[in-house]
């Protein structure tokens, strides 16, 4: 046998010390009886002045108790196998690390706002294997697909304007990069939520988004930013102020929604403006929901049977017997 919450078993050793407190209070209603008269003449007139009666009490109210904490500990015994199947697609989340992304324009910033989001749509995954790409001017694979949730959200929480090293932002090699971490999976469907402003300083953007369609992968854009531009928050590290230009002038970054609808047409994907449609996020996850799923996982599910009613019943009497057991003997003498 085994048991589910075993600490209840520890309260047991208590038990001792209930009974010697329960006789000792018995001990004192005798004594003091005893100053007050002729104890048989008191037994006569008291309703609860049976000893034999109240030591019967203790006794099923010490059975009871213990037959309570047994049910408690959730014993356990036997088991039986269900089978688990885990299925889903892939999907990764391609975040754009840029400085750009830095701009306030959706607070706390861009970058934040794409991490909220990414947080909230693990919360409404099953079964699904989720991965991390991040990217600024390369790409770094920041987390393989995988179904451990909590992973993904340990590495999520560890992404900032620093997690790729190189300057600029190149959405090109965000798609090749999620390409090749998703060609050797298994899955049936694959997709890519892409998380940027859209602001490109490499192009080759259409021509990575077409490998991405001929190897099954479709990407959905996610816009980040005002239409209307942003200007650039320096991170600590470089000062106080916003971004300049070389020639001084500060740098205004815009969403660039043209590049990103056509990543979106070519393959297969839609692309949205978060700022237009916070619920961007679900409504992507509504459409991969229906994309063919791939068995990742089949295991059998060992479940232990709960037998805490072998317990629980019992003492329930037990303690019922002890409550009626003192109401009886009244109903007797009153007669």
């Amino acid at each position: 046998m085994r048991f589910g919450s075993p600490d209840f078993l520890y309260a047991l050793a208590l038990l001792p010390l209930v009974w010697f407190l329960v006789r000792r209070d018995r001990r004192k209603r005798e004594e003091t009886m005893r100053r007050f008269g002729d104890p048989d003449l008191l037994r006569t007139l008291s309703l609860d002045a049976d000893p034999g009666k109240r030591r019967r009490k203790e006794r099923l109210f010490l059975l009871g108790l213990a037959g309570v904490l047994f049910a408690l500990s959730h014993p356990q015994y036997g088991e039986r196998q269900l089978p688990v199947k885990r299925e889903g697609i892939d999907i990764l989340f391609a975040l754009d690390t840029s400085l750009s992304m830095l701009a306030e324009d959706q607070p706390p910033n861009r970058l934040e706002r794409a991490k909220g989001e990414t947080a909230g749509a693990l919360d409404r995954l099953r079964g699904d294997r989720v991965g991390i790409v991040t990217f600024a001017g390369t790409s770094v694979p920041t987390c393989p697909p995988t179904t451990d949730y909590g992973a993904v959200r340990i590495f999520l929480g560890g992404i900032d304007a620093w997690t790729v090293p190189t300057g600029g932002t190149a959405i090109a090699k965000a798609i090749r990069r999620s390409v090749h971490m998703l060609e050797t999976s298994d899955a049936g469907s694959k997709a890519v939520i892409l998380l940027t402003d859209g602001e490109d300083h490499e192009g080759d953007v259409l021509a990575a988004a077409g490998e991405a369609a001929e190897a099954g992968v479709r990407i959905f854009p996610v816009g980040l930013g005002l239409g209307e531009g942003e200007l650039i928050p320096l991170p600590q590290a470089e000062g106080s102020g916003f971004k300049r230009n070389r020639e001084g002038e500060f740098v205004v970054t815009r969403r660039n929604d043209a590049a990103l609808r056509e990543i979106a047409e070519k393959t297969g994907g839609r692309f949205y403006v978060l700022a237009e449609e916070p619920n961007a996020l679900d409504r992507i996850l509504d459409a991969l929901s229906g994309m063919d799923k791939t068995e990742f996982e089949s295991r059998l599910l060992v479940i232990r049977e709960e037998r805490y009613v072998w317990f629980l019943l019992p003492a329930t009497l037990l303690l019922a017997i002890e409550f009626l057991l003192g109401t009886a003997g009244a109903a007797r003498k009153e007669t």
